[in-house]
């Protein structure tokens, strides 16, 4: 098909109202759907009529004027470590898209403007990026693996500590990565990588999409124990929700997330900053609740089937009886067990007492965020009550000389 170019500029200027998709406009027009995305952010910041006329032609008009790189060089200013990806990003953000800006715009003759214009710019001025790495001697190539078919198929799950805040404290983003779609699910800071970040994780990632397939993680110990057939904490709460856990046996097996990781790090100190962030308790609402899709805005694409792998929580699904500390206890005399210098009795839904064997094995579960104990019997969750705490005593070492200190050490007993 002859590409009309005309045509996929008047379907784009009226998408939101004739409800064609990307692929629908690109069958009709004979444009790629990555074509068709970049003139629609035209569309939008341009006169449709002069995109019709001048098109991609190079013509004066397109040409930066002194006073537009100048109103360029003192918005830099405020972005001293910035790459030219997330500038241009910014850019277009504050300035271009900004219908407040619209008088500032004409003023100063400003465009929307391509990379390598930006470029451009910064090797003239002279502005480093950061996190361009120069590879010295040969690179060692990696097999590359075709993403999973279906979100939720296969998860990505990682940690890594950084100086989020730029003040000298390292904290550790706990992050959720699909395989199918390169979107950031989810992320938790907690001040290390620890297994409370990546239960809040999961609860996150349950919450707000379902159950997923596959875990694909590190060998860490909270993921793998190191006494084989064994599960950790982690590996129990999974597999009780069905979840399987897969381990990657190096960085490059994981790479994806690990760009992921680097992207963060680039970016999101200055949208911090940006976005006025003042805590780590600030930043977990903002990173779930705006950031995620923003990114995946910039970063995301779409999975090889429209159908989705992760499973929907029912309605009213307990999540607490998942992320639990679990041990195994036997009953004592006095229809109570022990735990953590404790004694608890268990009750049913309806508050009486439950009564079992001197002996009965059952499982002790701790709850991981709220510390609530319950016990679990057979198929069944209970409830505890608290019935005394055991006192431990003070244990001194006590020097004996002779026969005569051993007596006085036992009739002072």
């Amino acid at each position: 098909m002859r590409s009309n170019k005309n045509l996929a500029l008047t379907y784009l200027k009226e998408k939101e109202h004739n409800g064609l998709s990307y692929a629908r406009i690109s069958e009709l027009t004979g444009y790629s759907i990555s074509y068709l995305k970049k003139l629609k952010i035209k569309v939008e910041s341009e006169d449709i009529d002069t995109l019709k006329v001048h098109g991609g032609k190079n013509n004066k008009n397109r040409l930066a004027d002194e006073k537009e790189i100048n109103f360029i060089i003192k918005f830099k200013e405020q972005y001293p470590n910035i790459s030219i990806s997330q500038f241009q990003d910014i850019y277009n953000e504050q300035i271009i898209f900004n219908k407040r800006m619209k008088q500032t715009i004409i003023k100063y003759n400003l465009k929307l403007r391509s990379y390598s214009f930006f470029q451009t710019l910064f090797k003239k001025m002279k502005w480093k990026s950061p996190f361009k790495h120069k590879v010295k001697g040969k690179k060692q190539s990696h097999t590359l693996r075709e993403p999973m078919p279906k979100r939720g198929m296969l998860v990505m799950i990682d940690g890594t500590p950084h100086d989020w805040f730029n003040n000298g404290n390292l904290f550790s983003l706990h992050l959720a990565l699909d395989d199918a779609t390169g979107e950031y699910l989810c992320g938790y800071f907690m001040p290390t990588e620890r297994l409370e970040g990546y239960c809040k994780l999961l609860e996150l990632l349950l919450t707000k999409y379902g159950i997923p397939e596959n875990l694909y993680s590190d060998k860490h110990i909270i993921f793998k124990s190191s006494v084989e057939y064994n599960l950790t904490t982690f590996g129990k709460i999974c597999e009780d929700l069905g979840i399987n856990l897969i381990f990657a046996n190096s960085p490059e097996a994981k790479g994806k997330i690990e760009r992921a990781n680097r992207t963060l790090q680039g970016r999101l100190l200055i949208d911090i900053k940006r976005y006025n962030i003042k805590t780590y308790e600030e930043l977990n609402i903002f990173f779930n609740d705006k950031y995620c899709d923003y990114l995946n805005h910039k970063f995301s694409y779409k999975p090889k089937e429209n159908d989705s792998a992760f499973v929907p929580l029912i309605k009213n699904f307990d999540l607490t009886s998942y992320f639990c500390y679990r041990t195994e206890r036997k009953f004592l005399d006095g229809n109570v067990f022990a735990y953590d210098n404790c004694y608890y009795k268990i009750y049913d839904k309806h508050g009486e007492i439950i009564h079992l064997y001197r002996g009965t094995i059952i499982e002790v579960r701790e709850n991981i965020f709220t510390k609530v104990i319950t016990v679990k019997y057979g198929k069944t969750i209970y409830n505890t009550v608290l019935i005394e705490k055991r006192n431990k005593k003070d244990r001194v070492q006590t020097v004996i000389n002779d026969q005569k200190d051993l007596i006085n050490y036992f009739k002072n007993i």
